[in-house]
């Protein structure tokens, strides 16, 4: 079973549904908005790794304007809770009716979906040393750092960090330690370029003073 369609298996021993396969079911339904609700309900109870990616492929391909302000916040939220070690996601109200017109979800399901189902190809278990329970907190932990990093109004310093979500969800999701390195050494990267351009950024202002 590919586990990026839901993180985990489902509880009632059912294959879940792949995450390429959810977006284009979602796209084909009836409808002007697509809620964060109608997200969670297609993707099942289990389905941190699959939002952790939904929330973070904005920042990458830039087809949503400001799309750092719409997704971080929910991702931030998602991804406290995956530290938490909450079995499901749950979000609030006022979160679950954020919704996103139709047709720029099919933007995203047009530009997304083949990336997508290249990973849920090249994605397998291997070289996997952690528990469940250390590879959920480590995976957060760096990926909140980042989701922070993307919510942050920073120029330019949204697409690494995004990569770096999108790659340790895919080994947390998969089992898959050569994807969650990629992840660590994407997500260091990522900070040495986001604190270089806040620093360059504080230098400018201060000169003018």
């Amino acid at each position: 079973m590919n586990t990026l369609s839901s993180g985990l298996p489902l509880g009632n021993g059912a294959p879940a549904k792949k995450l390429s396969d959810v977006l284009r079911e979602l796209d084909q339904g009836a409808g002007d908005r697509i809620s964060l609700g109608d997200l969670i309900t297609a993707l099942g109870e289990r389905s941190f790794v699959p939002l952790i990616i939904l929330f973070s492929l904005p920042n990458v391909f830039f087809f949503v304007p400001g799309s750092s302000v719409i997704t971080g916040l929910p991702l931030i939220f998602i991804l406290c809770q995956l530290i938490l070690g909450r079995p499901a996601v749950w979000l609030p109200k006022v979160l679950n009716e954020r919704f996103i017109e139709h047709v720029t979800f099919t933007r995203i399901v047009i530009k997304a979906v083949p990336w997508i189902e290249w990973v849920e190809r090249m994605a397998r278990p291997r070289y996997w040393p952690f528990s469940r329970v250390v590879a959920e907190r480590v995976v957060g932990l760096t990926s909140l750092v980042m989701a922070i990093f993307m919510f942050l109004p920073i120029p330019f310093a949204n697409a690494l960090p995004a990569v770096s979500v999108i790659t340790l969800a895919l080994g947390l999701g998969e089992h898959d330690g050569v994807w969650l390195a990629g992840g660590v050494v994407a997500s260091l990267v990522s900070t040495v370029i986001v604190f270089a351009i806040f620093s360059a950024g504080t230098f400018a202002m201060l000169s003018f003073f």
